[in-house]
């Protein structure tokens, strides 16, 4: 290490061989001062420095620990993901990071302990996870490894080898179909709360995720100037992004619109119900192009929207009116599917409308509704008149006619 005198400040100095050129490099820290203590920590920021810079030119199997390439994957991530989907992933990987500790080397993890893990979280008996949050834990340590191999940090994803022993959901896969979207009464249900609390902003905001099957962050982001008339006269609602919330930002700046919707398929045009086209004539009145059409009035909201704040509300709401069944905001877009599937709309064309590209439950409950429809239809067969009777009741008819 060497010392280099600036103007009020040191820089200190030491340097590398690069192991691709076989040339020298420089890494440098300043300081404002120069004395023992300064130095002995610039030679551990350098000595720091260096060995990251080694590890990044190297390909194969480095020390770098989990932590680390965490740290570049949600770098990575960030400027690829929605923000919420991000956001999700860095809390579930920093809860990875907190649990395992910051300094195991991410090649001498093995399979067998990523599956103990895994295990312990499914059968803890203080708190067991779901099938589906521990499939999401494994999904995260593998994207991880997966930019691990792609960089040269690493040879091999040890994921690939874990088998999960996983819970037996049978019943619960039975159940959970009905139980994602509501039946009229409860949809009615949920609507008398808001009219006896005298919310008519929550009202109107429940009644357009119902007709639309749009997420509450497509509803909360849409702007006036979003919404449109064909030539036809054919209201429709041009999604083109969601409206998200940063964390730890000043308040003022904490909610904007991000520039696409959640996923490619999200970016659509959405055709309005009656209903709906009349509420959203209402709301646009008086309104600049720019401005949010839904507004959230309750005081300390500053007219924004809040999902996991909806969310808190619609459990007040099941406990209130007696619905057992989990309300989150979702659960209108999957009642929007059910309605669309009762009424023989195709599944291509329900995934279009809600901005789904490929959706487990939304062609569970397509086929659930289908089937349900299905069903009916042959019980009402029952009921279909035999020729006999018919035979037997036009010789009664035609015996009558001659008296």
């Amino acid at each position: 290490m060497w010392i280099v005198t600036l103007k009020n400040r040191y820089k200190f100095v030491d340097n590398y061989k690069n192991p691709l050129t076989g040339k020298f490099q420089e890494v440098s820290c300043t300081f404002g001062k120069n004395n023992r203590e300064v130095r002995k920590e610039a030679q551990r920021i350098l000595d720091e420095k260096i060995r990251k810079k080694l590890t990044e030119l190297k390909s194969g199997n480095t020390d770098i620990t989990f932590s680390q390439l965490v740290d570049k994957y949600l770098e990575l991530a960030k400027k690829q993901l929605a923000y919420n989907t991000w956001y999700r992933k860095k809390t579930t990987l920093e809860k990875i990071v907190n649990e395992w500790g910051p300094n195991l080397i991410a090649r001498k993890i093995t399979s067998q302990y990523i599956n103990k893990y895994l295990d312990n979280m499914l059968y803890n008996s203080e708190h067991p996870y779901a099938n589906e949050t521990v499939n999401a834990y494994k999904s995260c340590i593998s994207v991880v490894y997966d930019l691990g191999i792609r960089y040269g940090y690493i040879t091999e994803n040890p994921v690939n080898n874990v088998k999960v022993s996983w819970k037996s959901q049978s019943q619960k896969r039975r159940d959970e179909i009905e139980n994602k979207y509501l039946e009229d009464d409860e949809y009615a249900k949920i609507l008398m709360y808001c009219d006896e609390n005298k919310r008519q902003d929550l009202k109107d905001l429940f009644i357009w995720m119902y007709n639309t099957g749009m997420r509450v962050g497509e509803v909360a982001g849409l702007q006036k100037k979003n919404i449109l008339e064909d030539k036809d006269g054919h209201y429709f609602a041009r999604v083109n992004g969601s409206l998200i919330a940063i964390r730890n930002t000043d308040p003022d700046k904490r909610h904007i619109k991000t520039k696409n919707a959640k996923s490619f398929a999200g970016d659509r045009d959405v055709y309005l119900t009656p209903e709906t086209a009349q509420m959203a004539i209402r709301h646009c009145k008086g309104k600049k192009a720019n401005d949010y059409i839904f507004k959230n009035e309750w005081p300390t909201s500053l007219g924004y929207w809040n999902e996991s704040k909806i969310n808190l509300v619609l459990k007040t709401i099941a406990n209130d009116k007696d619905i057992h069944k989990t309300l989150v905001t979702h659960i209108f877009r999957h009642t929007h599917v059910s309605k669309l599937a009762e009424q023989g709309w195709p599944l291509n064309v329900i995934q279009h409308r809600v901005g789904h590209g490929n959706s487990r439950i939304t062609r569970q409950i397509y086929l659930h509704i289908t089937k349900k429809v299905k069903n009916a239809a042959i019980q009402r067969l029952n009921d279909f008149p035999d020729s006999d009777t018919i035979l037997a009741e036009t010789k009664k008819a035609e015996k009558m006619k001659v008296i």
